[in-house]
């Protein structure tokens, strides 16, 4: 216990020197203020070029490309069990396919952010509508034969409100389907955000937390907790929430 205490601690108390050349070089390579004097045994030598460096997101060598096509498949990824798990009957679309939609027939597409006030008011997608505000004209047939595109972060909280509101839609006809990857995919096929507040292009997206890390390179991610203990309390819980 007390061993396992220390190397929790980084403390490494100094050892018998009767132990092996392996043992020695294991325990003894840092312990608190003293450090091991003199040259070490080859044999420590080689164990201390064998131990691997701290692992970055991405080497040297990786483009920008090369990490937006990684980001894109983890949100593919992402979604997919989310959908597998909590809302399998949904209808949904992929991101390339709701900009074009939009492109071809704006009046005919109205999109619904399913997100917090904190989030929306960093982004979101032009015209976006939120979930009260949709609920309301839904229910006085204020859009009546539309496509609502509904969306949050990466499609789980999107994704549940599709399959509750998916028959109410039907009745107005109005189809709710479930953005895949949501803002997220929507900044890797390369759809526009706004802010809320004066409608102007903007680079900056909610991402809910460090999970979700994912949007295009180019983007500047926002968090629910912006640094420090509750940054990371949020980021431990995050993936039991989604």
């Amino acid at each position: 216990f007390f061993s396992r205490l220390c190397m929790l601690s980084g403390w490494y108390p100094v050892q018998n020197r009767t132990h092996s050349h392996a043992s020695y070089s294991s325990r003894t390579l840092k312990r608190g203020p003293k450090m091991v004097s003199g040259p070490l045994p080859a044999a420590n030598a080689r164990a201390i070029k064998s131990i691997p460096g701290p692992v970055s997101e991405s080497t040297s060598q990786e483009t920008s490309s090369d990490l937006n096509e990684r980001r894109l498949l983890q949100i593919t990824e992402m979604y997919a069990g989310y959908r597998k798990k909590h809302f399998p009957s949904v209808d949904d679309i992929d991101a390339p396919d709701a900009l074009k939609m939009t492109q071809q027939d704006s009046s005919k597409v109205v999109f619904v952010d399913v997100r917090s006030p904190q989030e929306t008011a960093v982004s979101t997608i032009p015209g976006a509508a939120s979930e009260e505000a949709f609920l309301r004209d839904l229910r006085a047939g204020a859009i009546d034969n539309t496509t609502a595109i509904v969306y949050c972060t990466i499609g789980m909280r999107s994704g549940k409100f599709v399959a509750q509101h998916a028959e109410d839609g039907k009745a107005h006809g109005v189809r709710l389907l479930n953005l895949c990857g949501s803002v997220l995919a929507w900044t890797h096929a390369g759809g526009d955000l706004v802010r809320p507040s004066d409608k102007s292009p903007t680079k900056d997206v909610h991402v809910y937390a460090k999970p979700w890390d994912l949007a295009r390179v180019d983007y500047t991610p926002h968090f629910l907790a912006k640094k420090g203990f509750v940054q990371a309390f949020v980021d431990s819980i995050a993936r039991w929430c989604a």
